[in-house]
């Protein structure tokens, strides 16, 4: 049944130019390349090379390291928006003679935040809640009907006990609806905890590290016998690793971040399916006004899926450009 369901993804996909109109399985495939990264919930930050995944951290009056630093209200609140215009080599997230429908994309987001700071004799706290909306447009003809819109809601909360890691558990939603269509094609609940912690493994180097584990809990358009509405519900467990070289200081402002991801899936025909996929992001930022954060920032991504299944194999190049501005309270 398997061999017959991601033949008929593949069969689908050929069938793009022909027929316009996206089909449910070349939808799913689309949803499952997308990258879900958002800024980080706590600082809003989001430039060329860095994780949302790891945390800025800012000195505490312990002198040891907290999620975030305090406005003078003791509460930290911020609005943003950003544009990107960039190259992507596989945007349907498919292997072989299918990944070839390579586009060029346009996303703008708007995000906003809002966090504290509460310190107790155990230790300091910081919740948030956090949210954004991504407009996504595929700049080539053919993938028109593809174009969708995202929205995004965090809410979580960071401890600190002392030492190097700080602790986080959230709970993050995402859903994606189609423009063209008006429909609602993907909606998600993601439940994790983890950990952020930096090594500091000699003078000039340093490793900022998350990791973490939460469970995704899907429904996806247009499920029948063959595609359960959480047949893309899956354990995940993740890692991220942002070097900083002191010494290197063209390497260091690249903002070179790894990250690493192992899924297991759990219904239908996926119930036995397992993918390892890995991205390494790098950027460059540039500062066009008079503000604390980045404006303008270059980057590149390479991503690669490899799974137990190889119809699910894939790898994918994004580069471009993009726009940043954050306002703080």
């Amino acid at each position: 049944m398997k061999n017959i369901f991601t033949a008929s993804i593949a069969l689908f996909s050929i069938a793009l130019s022909a027929f316009g109109q996206p089909t449910p399985a070349q939808v799913q495939s689309r949803i499952e390349g997308t990258d879900r990264i958002q800024p980080d919930p706590v600082t809003g930050q989001s430039s060329g090379g860095q994780s949302s995944s790891t945390n800025d951290a800012a000195e505490s009056d312990t002198g040891a390291q907290r999620p975030v630093s305090l406005s003078e209200s003791e509460i930290s609140a911020y609005f943003g928006y950003d544009t990107k215009y960039f190259y992507r080599s596989n945007p349907l997230a498919q292997d072989g003679d299918l990944s070839q429908f390579e586009t060029d994309m346009w996303t703008n987001t708007f995000f906003g935040g809002v966090s504290s700071v509460i310190e107790s004799g155990e230790g300091v706290y910081t919740p948030y809640l956090s949210g954004s909306y991504t407009i996504n447009d595929y700049l080539l003809d053919d993938l028109g009907d593809f174009n969708y819109n995202t929205s995004h809601l965090s809410f979580g909360l960071y401890s600190y006990y002392g030492g190097t890691a700080t602790y986080f558990a959230k709970v993050d939603y995402n859903m994606d609806k189609s423009t063209e269509f008006d429909t609602e094609d993907f909606s998600e609940f993601f439940p994790q905890i983890g950990l952020i912690t930096t090594l500091q493994p000699s003078d000039t180097i340093s490793l900022k590290t998350t990791v973490g584990i939460g469970y995704h809990s899907t429904t996806i358009v247009e499920a029948g016998a063959s595609r359960p509405e959480d047949l893309l519900d899956n354990v995940e467990v993740y890692a991220v690793f942002s070097p900083s070289f002191s010494d290197i200081d063209f390497i260091d402002a690249l903002g070179l971040t790894y990250r690493i991801s192992f899924q297991t899936y759990d219904n239908g025909d996926y119930s036995d399916r397992e993918d390892l996929s890995h991205a390494l992001s790098g950027g460059y930022d540039f500062t066009l006004f008079d503000s604390e954060t980045p404006n303008l920032y270059l980057y590149s991504v390479y991503s690669v899926r490899n799974s137990n299944d190889n119809s699910f194999d894939y790898e994918s190049v994004d580069a471009g450009i993009g726009l940043t501005l954050i306002a703080r309270f």
